[in-house]
Parts: structure tokens; sequence; C-alpha cells
């Protein structure tokens, strides 16, 4: 064998390069491959499966009612092959329907003769993200343990045996940097609070939470937390939350993303109004807008709050549970003045949120506070019963203000030229950084004016990027077909006329 293969980095670089359904193959080829190539089949499995597998099939039967049992006892041979493919396991992801395999994994976890905290030593990940978490107990009793460092456990059924199972994980999981557990019902969160405050009071090591509100020992202990970078939080009503602790006592001080889904934006107002003083750099909102009843002053109210608990934001980001559930909230640009002083805001997406009126004038006054800006989402569905657009003057005057804008989605009015010259709109003014362009379905009437004026301020565009209209409403749209035949034609011509800039380059 080449000296080259001698070396255990070479055959590690190997085994982790080599396809995934080739692996068992390399793994036969010699000892020296044995290792590597099955630690790099089994570090990270997709689904509990493989493990079932590992089972002789002919231990398996049904009883006279039809329930699976063991015909025999797992005898300690083949526990030594699962053992030695579990000792290698860091990560399992179970995103299939684990219906079929629930009842062996049951019967498997039960019959392991050794202690539960061996069966996967060196797990570090585990990722539940289906149903019927409620009937894999036996697999998480075995599956907690003290080397897991990232937990992510959706809960879409409740039972008290999981119920008990959750408060156990601060003392079984002490490491755990990562926990989210997604509940899928709302109203399971009074139920689930108590055990999981126990639990996250036990975990010191937090460098991301997502959970519904907490009781109180709960939330101090988040917000005391100095290793806590990344936070979400289920907001329930203002007029449900109990707690014993003074107004303003509690503040996050130590954050890099804020993170806050409620039904109704003032009851993420109220939560941000409850607290003395937020340091997160990146904050998003998630609410739906269907309960909004059209109160755009709700807008403003969390906007000022906003400023005032969280004055050193970068990041501002409001959108909908679904992000192609459009809105029935109608803003004004003066609900975001108050953003205004946030000078060093480098991120504003507001498209999944609310239906924005806008003028050329009002567009220019809202980002000139924002020369940082890099990201800008305001719109990429026109209502029809919106009349109030911007038009390439206000597009012009962004990309003048926002020397930085690498992303911006922005319903414009491309029917109005007046004042536009197409060879030449922005006075010889370009932004080259800009690499995305979300322009939903804005109005069209002549796509070489179009592709004229975007090729000019933006000589290193891509193209329009058209994803949007695959989603509702853009792809209900009764003009679709002809619309998007527009904008494909503006791409079309973008696109050539890079190239004949490109061939002119060249000569």
């Amino acid at each position: 064998m080449h000296q080259a293969l001698r070396l255990t980095e070479i055959i590690d670089q190997i085994s982790w390069h080599t396809d995934r359904d080739s692996l068992p193959d390399l793994a036969l080829t010699c000892r020296t491959f044995e290792g590597p190539a099955l630690d790099a089949l089994w570090r990270n499995l997709p689904s509990l499966e493989p493990l079932i597998n590992c089972i002789p099939t002919h231990l398996w039967g049904h009883s006279f009612q039809g329930e699976l049992i063991l015909l025999r006892p797992i005898d300690t041979t083949t526990w030594a092959t699962f053992r030695k493919y579990a000792f290698r396991v860091h990560s399992i992801t179970q995103s299939e329907d684990p219906s079929s395999i629930i009842e062996y994994l049951r019967l498997l976890m039960l019959s392991y003769p050794y202690p539960s905290s061996t069966m996967f030593p060196n797990l570090r990940s585990l990722a539940w993200n289906v149903h019927e978490i409620h009937l894999a107990i036996e697999f998480l009793r075995m599956a907690f343990v003290s080397s897991l460092v990232s937990l992510d456990l959706r809960i879409a059924s409740i039972s008290p045996a999981l119920i008990c199972m959750l408060s156990t994980i601060g003392t079984a999981c002490p490491n755990l940097t990562s926990f989210r557990p997604q509940v899928d019902n709302p109203t399971w969160n009074r139920e689930l609070v108590p055990f999981l405050t126990q639990a996250i009071c036990q975990l010191h090591r937090l460098s991301t939470l997502t959970v519904c509100e907490l009781e109180d020992p709960g939330m101090m202990h988040v917000t005391q937390l100095q290793s806590l970078k990344t936070l979400w939080l289920y907001i329930g009503p203002s007029s449900l939350r109990r707690t014993g602790l003074p107004p303003q006592s509690l503040g996050l001080e130590c954050l890099e993303l804020l993170g806050l889904q409620a039904i109704r934006l003032n009851h993420i107002t109220d939560f941000l109004r409850s607290l003395r003083a937020v340091q997160s750099k990146r904050l998003m909102a998630v609410f739906s807008s269907n309960a909004f009843e059209q109160q755009s002053n709700f807008i403003s109210e969390f906007c000022t709050i906003l400023l005032e608990r969280c004055d050193n934001l970068e990041a501002i980001t409001l959108c909908e549970p679904f992000y192609n559930t459009f809105h029935n909230v109608y803003a004004q640009p003066g609900n975001f003045g108050p953003l205004r002083r946030l000078r060093n805001l480098t991120h504003f997406d507001v498209e999944a949120a609310c239906t924005i009126s806008i003028s050329d004038d009002e567009l220019g006054e809202l980002v000139n506070a924002w020369p940082k800006l890099k990201t800008l989402r305001l719109s990429c569905y026109r209502d029809p019963t919106i009349t109030v657009l911007p038009t390439f003057h206000g597009l012009i005057n962004v990309l003048r203000l926002c020397p930085e804008l690498a992303s911006l989605s922005l319903v414009i009015d491309t029917t109005q030229l007046d004042g536009i010259n197409v060879k030449s709109p922005g006075n010889g003014n370009r932004n080259n950084g800009l690499r995305e362009l979300i322009l939903g379905n804005s109005p069209i009437s002549s796509p070489l004016d179009v592709a004229l004026v975007l090729n000019s301020l933006l000589p290193n565009l891509p193209g329009v990027n058209l994803e949007v209209w695959i989603d509702d409403p853009l792809d209900a749209l009764f003009e679709k077909p002809w619309e998007m035949e527009q904008w494909k034609l503006v791409n079309c011509l973008i696109d050539g006329f890079r190239v004949v800039r490109t061939q002119c380059l060249g000569q």
C-alpha cells in the first residue's frame, strides 16, 4: 500500500468524501479503511432505521393479537455489533414518519441490557422533527446523554410520560448549548411550562434557546445567562401572563438575535414594554396579521417601544408565521418613523408583515436615516387597493442613499418614466454591489425600457429574482402568465446586455 495511505488524516478525508452509499463497500476493502469508513457512515444518521436493521430479522415476529414481539432474546454478539455502530453516532435527525419503526424501536430500547447512558455515549445532536414523540419515550431516555449539546424536539403530541421526561433534560443533558422544544399547539404551553422551566434552570451553557414564555425562575435564569446569544420566545396574551416580578426588572443584554412570536403584534409590544432593556443586534417579530384587525397603529406603537428598549439594533424583520400568507394590514411610512433613529441599521424587512403605501419622497425620507443598509425588503406584492407606488425615481434615490445595498425587494411602477433617461437613468450613478432585486408584480409595459434602466443602474445584477411568483398570492394572479413573460423578457434582455458588455471589454 502506498505510504500516503498510512496517514490517518488522508484515510479520514477519503472516507468523508466518499458517497454514503459506497461507504459500506469502502469499509470492506481492508482493515485500514474499515474504521474511518464506518465512522463516516454512522456519524450522522438521517433516521433511526439503520439502528433497527442491526437486529436480525428472524428475531422479530407477531403475537396472536398481531402485536410486534421479540421471538428470542437478543444475544451478546448481536448487542456487540449494535454497540459497535451506536458508539460512532454523533447526530440523529428523524425527519421521516417513524410509524413503521416505532414499535421496533421501543422493544429495542427496552431490551438493552446495559446502562442507558452507554447506548449513545458520543451523541452530540438530536433532532426529532416528526409526530408521535409521545411514543418515543424509551428512545429519548437512551438519547438524553451528557454528551448532547444540541436538542431539537417537535412536540406534536403530549402524554404524562413525555411531560415528566422533559423535566429531566437539565440533569441528563447538562452540556446543552442549543435547545429547541417546538410546541405545535400553543394551548399545551400551560402544561409544559413548569417542566420546561425546571429543565432550563439547570442548563448553564445555552447559547441558543427557543421556548414558550417560562415561569418567573426560568425567565430570570434566561436573562442572566451570559452565554445566551440567540433567544426565540413564544409570547402569550398579556392577560394570561401571570408574573410576580416587578415591571422592567428583567433585561436581555447579551444577545445577537432576539426572536419573538405571538398571535398579535401588540402582545410582543407589551412583552418588550415589560423588560428593562434589550441589547441585541437583530430582532425578528413573527405574528399573524389576520388577527391584526387592520390597526396599523399597532406597528407605530411597536416601533416606539422597540426604539426605547433596543437602541442598538442592526437588523429588524417583521413577518407572518407562514411566508406565503399575505396580510391585510395597511401601514404608512410614518408608522416606522421612530426607527429612523437607528443609524446603524443594516437589515430592514417588513415585506411579509404589512402592505405599505409609499411615494418616492416618503421612500427617500425613510431610508435616508440608514446609510449602512445592506438589505431592504419593503414589498414584493402590489395590493390592488394600493394607489401610491414608488417609481424609478424612488429606486434611484434608494441606491444613492444606501450605497452598500446588496438585496432589495420593492414594488415600483415601472410604467412611469417621466424624467427618466432609460439609457442613463441615474446620471451616471451606479450600484455595483446589488446582487438581488425583487420587484414582485410591479406594473410593467415595456420590458426593454425596464431592462435598459436596470442594466444601467445595476451592472452586476444577474437578473430580477422571480421566485416570489411561485407562491400565493402572485401565483394566483389572473394575469400571471402575461406578467411573468414580461419579467422573463426583462431578464433575457439584461443577460444579453451583459454578454455584449463582456465582449466589448474583451476587445
